[in-house]
């Protein structure tokens, strides 16, 4: 009888072992994971605003590129919520992104921790 509850035991412990490997969270996904992005039931990863001036500010516009609308600018050093992306018609690379419950578009290169 212990024979079988050891055997079990190690044969429950290899088949959960790999479920376990391939767990994702947060930041670090890549723009190409399917795990990240929005609808898909992963984590939503975050970035972090970084100009080159410390009191700078990042526009947010209704579309990937500069010729969208301005909706709103977030200060230097906020954290944003970064969903999709995608290269715009200026090709450049714009994040799809959420701050203080307003969404829109950011420029990639302006956003640190992001997990491009």
């Amino acid at each position: 009888m212990w024979k079988t509850i050891i055997a079990s035991a190690i044969f429950l412990g290899v088949a959960i072992l790999p479920l376990k490997a391939q767990v994702q969270v947060g930041p670090g996904c890549g723009r190409t994971d399917g795990y990240c992005r929005r609808g898909t039931g992963g984590e939503n990863p975050y970035g972090r605003v970084c100009t080159n001036q410390r009191d700078g500010r990042l526009s947010m516009r209704s579309g990937p590129g500069q010729n969208y609308q301005k909706l709103t600018e977030i200060p230097n050093g906020r954290t944003i919520a970064i969903y999709e992306g995608q290269y715009g018609p200026d090709g450049i690379y714009w994040w799809q992104a959420n701050y203080n419950g307003r969404g829109g578009w950011v420029r990639a290169d302006y956003v640190c921790n992001d997990p491009q």
